[in-house]
């Protein structure tokens, strides 16, 4: 979707707010997260520029995507449009408010409560597109200061609604186990090679029967070399923006638990082994 803002010059128009295949046309290719960074980008375009970027037709679509999912993403207020145009302004060293404005914006957005998600996901996304990356860093250290940590993490992290269950993928467990066992599998049949190769031919069953208890004695040698042992492989998705979380637990004493950062939006939770759920972090309830 094509983004404006108001005039000023983007510093990163090419910044992809949603996912590659997400599109309105087709909605089904568009994670929740997607929908609403969409959603809170037509209408920032419509109070920063006065027009929206998508067609009637298109506007109705979203929002009844989102009613279907459950989003119930509130609607943008104009004061907080004016407070993260004047925040940006006054990162790129050109304001557009007076100080006391500034200050009054400042006062409602911090007195909103909760509604500082919405504020953080906007500043995070209108920050990325139009500020150098100095500019966004000295954004995100002063939002701090009001309690707004500027990231993907805000709106859609409280409105999604993901599953907390974690999943072990056995199938990857087998196959790693697999190919651990390869180099071993090979040692056990060399003797049947060689002395078949001389000419001397071993009875199929002895020299498989061989090759497996090689093998096995040596995978066991090598899973406790490299602290393998006790593998599950949980996988789950990130309970802001649906990314896959993927994460080995093994060894002698596998640990209870594990914090994740999520790579795509920088959200905090913990991976529960024992009870196969992903928990509370950073302020972030399990769904």
């Amino acid at each position: 979707m094509p983004v404006k803002s108001g005039g000023e010059s983007q510093t990163n128009p090419e910044l992809q707010i949603t996912g590659a295949n997400c599109s309105i046309d087709d909605p089904s290719g568009c994670t929740l997260a997607d929908l609403e960074l969409m959603y809170v980008d037509a209408l920032w375009n419509y109070y920063n520029g006065g027009q929206f970027t998508l067609s009637d037709e298109d506007y109705d679509r979203l929002r009844e995507e989102l009613n279907w999912q459950g989003s119930g993403f509130p609607t943008l207020r104009r004061y907080e449009i004016e407070f993260v145009q004047a925040a940006i302004s006054y990162s790129r060293g050109e304001p557009v408010v007076d100080d006391g404005k500034y200050e009054e914006l400042k006062r409602r957005v911090k007195a909103a409560g909760k509604r500082t998600d919405v504020t953080a996901l906007l500043l995070y996304t209108k920050g990325k597109q139009l500020l150098e990356e100095a500019e966004f860093e000295l954004l995100s250290k002063e939002m701090l200061k009001l309690g707004i940590d500027v990231s993907m993490k805000g709106a859609t992290c409280t409105l999604s609604q993901t599953t907390a269950d974690l999943e072990n993928d056995t199938g990857s467990v087998i196959s790693m186990y697999a190919a651990l066992g390869t180099a071993p599998l090979l040692i056990g049949l060399a003797p049947s090679f060689v002395l078949g190769f001389f000419g001397v031919k071993l009875p199929a069953a002895l020299s498989l029967g061989f090759a497996v208890t090689v093998c096995a004695a040596l995978t066991s040698k090598l899973i406790n070399y490299t602290n393998l042992q006790n593998a599950e492989i949980l996988t789950g998705v990130c309970p802001c923006c649906e990314m896959p979380i993927k994460r080995f637990f093994g060894g002698e004493s596998p640990v209870d638990s594990y914090e994740h950062k999520c790579a795509a939006c920088g959200t905090t939770c913990v991976l529960n082994r024992q009870k196969r759920l992903i928990e509370t972090a950073g302020g972030l309830r399990s769904a």
